[in-house]
């Protein structure tokens, strides 16, 4: 059977994602790394830093068009993709690490209030998010940093 295009498109997404890391990140860069969750669950961490040091830094790839969901399911959407990242970040806790995580988005919403929705759900849990269409010049522009 064919592949759905969306899911065709976000998985080139992950695998760009993930290559340009391999190329260009410093560190040990670990794809794909298979994890323990609390729970006792498997699971992969998209992009693992240096996992052999007392700090790692985790990378979660999503390819999520938030245009194209309500705010209530904008809201759902973005508690799951916590609940994911939170799983990681304990596994590496309970291992006695110290985690910088962070998710990847492929484009920002249309919707500046969409967008701070989103930004703002992640930051209450520490959990920054990176635009991949956004340049860090256009971020600082449009933060309080700047």
């Amino acid at each position: 059977m064919r592949e759905p295009h969306i899911l065709k498109k976000g998985k080139l997404f992950h695998e760009k994602i993930q290559s340009d890391w391999m190329k260009e990140a410093e560190g040990d860069i670990r794809i794909e790394k298979g994890i323990t969750k609390p729970s006792g669950r498997k699971g992969r961490i998209d992009i693992l830093v240096d996992p052999d040091r007392e700090m790692v830094a985790i990378a979660e790839v999503k390819a999520t068009d938030w245009d194209r969901m309500t705010e209530v399911n904008v809201r759902k959407n973005v508690k799951r993709h916590i609940r994911q990242i939170w799983n990681y970040i304990e596994s590496q806790l309970s291992e006695g690490k110290e985690v910088c995580p962070g998710v990847i988005f492929p484009k920002r919403p249309k919707s500046l209030n969409r967008l701070e929705l989103i930004e703002l759900l992640f930051e209450e849990v520490g959990i920054p998010v990176v635009w991949d269409d956004e340049s860090i010049e256009k971020h600082k522009a449009r933060s309080d940093f700047s």
